[in-house]
């Protein structure tokens, strides 16, 4: 049946008639006039023409879409780490600010105090966790002026003593320390004496030898006597939080919570012209 396509002479008519309508095609585009076979060749082509048009089209489509694409995934991994450097730089600045505000609040508290106390700021700069409560190191020691016993405390309170000193740092026992204790006194009516210990293993304070007649209640602001002659009168220890009646019924005891924050102390503040009593030891 389709023997007429192994005829080279039907191949060669094919080619000549193709070669034709292209030729008429192309020409009638530039032609005003065109003849009837060319106009119906151009009609029963145009919707073929149109079609590869829009195959053309599809194809630059998908790959403006496949290009787009790469740009905007490129754009995402660009603002994904833009993303990253601002949310570093906005803790970086936080801590600045609490920094900076912290130290401010050191500053005005000594020169508040500027009659009062010689005060050095000092930074914490090593603790350890398994003894948190008990003490701390810090960066200024013997070549500061730092002698054992000094004071210390910060703008909130309370501190503890220099325990030991370095050449450049020094050891801090804290209040907490359960082998701490400072005279204290009820700020409110400045009648009701005890002593103040550390718990040692969180951050608060035990207040004992409270005559059973005192005048203390919960809310009272707890502050050094003085009596102990380690520190100076006055400084903010902590506010009554709980109060109990010993076995013996003669004495009370109180929970105090501290006015320094031990959990996120960074900076204290070391009195130097205090002169503790030290103890000597007979020969």
């Amino acid at each position: 049946m389709f023997r007429f396509l192994k005829n080279k002479y039907f191949w060669i008519v094919f080619l000549v008639f193709i070669i034709s309508i292209a030729v008429m095609v192309s020409t009638a585009t530039t032609r005003n006039n065109i003849t009837i076979v060319e106009k119906f060749i151009r009609n029963s082509f145009t919707p073929l023409q149109c079609g590869m048009d829009d195959l053309r089209s599809n194809i630059g489509g998908v790959s403006l879409i496949w290009a787009d694409k790469r740009i905007l995934q490129n754009q995402v991994a660009e603002l994904t780490e833009e993303n990253k450097r601002l949310v570093f730089d906005n803790q970086a600045l936080k801590e600045y600010q609490l920094e900076a505000k912290r130290l401010q609040r050191i500053l005005d508290f000594t020169n508040d105090n500027i009659d009062t106390y010689d005060l050095v700021a000092a930074r914490v700069i090593a603790r350890s966790p398994n003894n948190w409560y008990k003490n701390l190191t810090i960066n200024k020691g013997a070549d500061d002026g730092v002698v054992q016993g000094m004071p210390v405390i910060s703008y909130e309170g309370l501190v503890g003593k220099v325990l030991s000193v370095n050449k450049n740092s020094a050891q801090i026992s804290l209040v907490t320390d359960r082998e701490m204790a400072v005279g204290v006194i009820v700020q409110e009516n400045r009648e009701t004496n005890g002593i103040a210990e550390g718990m040692g293993d969180n951050n608060q304070l035990k207040m004992i030898n409270i005559p059973y007649y005192s005048n203390i209640t919960v809310g009272n602001v707890i502050v050094t006597s003085g009596l102990s002659q380690i520190y100076p009168a006055g400084i903010n220890i902590g506010i009554v939080d709980e109060i109990n009646r010993e076995p013996s019924g003669l004495l009370l005891s109180a929970t105090i919570i501290p006015t320094v924050n031990f959990d996120v102390l960074e900076e204290v503040l070391l009195i130097f012209d205090y002169h503790p009593i030290v103890e000597v030891e007979d020969d």
